[in-house]
């Protein structure tokens, strides 16, 4: 397969770059920078927002875009609609309406101008999402699919997010931290994520079938609870049960005690307030053939990578001052933290 990779440089897109390299396939990017993200792919540059004529005479069996500004969006998807033979698109979960079914599939309703309520701050970028959505369908004349996102995670995270969880119990078994480890909310609680690699895959695998359809790709596509998914993390940076205590802290107490701490600066899974949803469901997907690697494997990976790129600060999570400071405040019966 010939693909083009609108983006590619930096997280979704450069996973689905490499992995279609490494299969095998011929891998072009766009991006404004015109740098090739790894050896043996092209590099073409092309402003979104204006010059695309890099891409005229240029043909490919599929393409996919990852831009969430909707005339961006269409005005590639009208140039690549007699060059390209199939088109990927990556739209998010957000999309879905707020006062939806608390697991949404792919006919949920979805968002829709003017009901948001005040200070939504995902309904402007959900509504660039659809609108997107919209401009593939409407302007590509081969098959379009649509791939609803969530909470993505894995090595080349810009949030740090869930990077915060190998590097904190790391440093928690070599003895720079302590191995207290503030933990959130009710350990039982089902969480969803999706390691970027995984969708990559499942992307690639799309294109080249010339698949078409919307797909809900959120994982790891089965009820894991809060605590699986951190004794995970610690299993992926080389710990055992029993190698750190986990103090658990009611997530009201832990809104109340982060007030000056953004929910994107937060470690996943502080409370989630942005998210109105108990989960979503990715069936489809995982009938189509998107498979997720277990928590511990992209621990391992993520700690790796972190390690590699040489930086020790993280763009999410808290100081051991403060952690110790949340764990005296928010968990009843607290053990020392020093």
């Amino acid at each position: 397969m010939r693909l083009l990779v609108l983006g590619g440089g930096g997280f979704l897109g450069y996973h689905v770059a490499a992995l279609a390299h490494r299969a095998g396939h011929t891998v072009t990017v766009a991006s404004r920078s015109g740098r090739a993200p790894l050896e043996g792919v092209e590099a073409l540059t092309v402003d979104r927002h204006g010059d695309l004529s890099p891409l005229d005479g240029r043909t490919f069996d599929a393409a996919l875009d990852t831009f969430s500004d909707p005339d961006a969006v269409r005005a590639a998807a009208r140039r690549l609609r007699d060059t390209v033979g199939a088109l990927g698109y990556v739209s998010g979960m957000s999309v879905y309406h707020p006062r939806g079914p608390a697991v949404p599939d792919e006919r949920a309703p979805v968002r829709r101008p003017g009901e948001a309520r005040d200070g939504d701050p995902l309904q402007e970028r959900s509504l660039d999402k659809l609108a997107a959505e919209a401009a593939v369908a409407e302007e590509f004349a081969g098959p379009v699919s649509v791939l609803r996102v969530g909470i993505m995670v894995g090595p080349r995270d810009p949030s740090d997010r869930f990077t915060w969880w190998p590097v904190r119990l790391a440093r928690a078994l070599t003895g720079e931290a302590p191995r207290t480890v503030l933990a959130p909310g009710d350990p039982t609680r089902a969480v969803q994520y999706s390691d970027a690699r995984d969708i990559a895959a499942f992307a690639v695998d799309v294109l080249a079938r010339g698949q078409a359809g919307v797909f809900d790709t959120v994982g790891p596509g089965r009820a894991q609870p809060l605590a699986t998914v951190l004794e995970g993390c610690l299993e992926g940076v080389g710990g055992r049960p029993g190698d750190v205590e986990w103090a658990w802290a009611g997530e009201d107490a832990l809104r109340a005690g982060l007030t000056d701490v953004e929910e994107e600066e937060r470690p996943l899974w502080f409370p989630e307030d942005q998210i109105p949803q108990d989960a979503i469901d990715s069936s489809a997907a995982l009938a189509a053939g998107l498979r997720f690697r277990p928590a511990a494997e992209t621990a391992r990976d993520v700690l790796a990578w972190h390690r590699e790129r040489g930086s020790p600060d993280l763009a999410a999570g808290f100081t051991s001052t403060r952690e110790a400071e949340l764990v005296r405040r928010c968990v009843s019966g607290a053990a020392p933290t020093g």
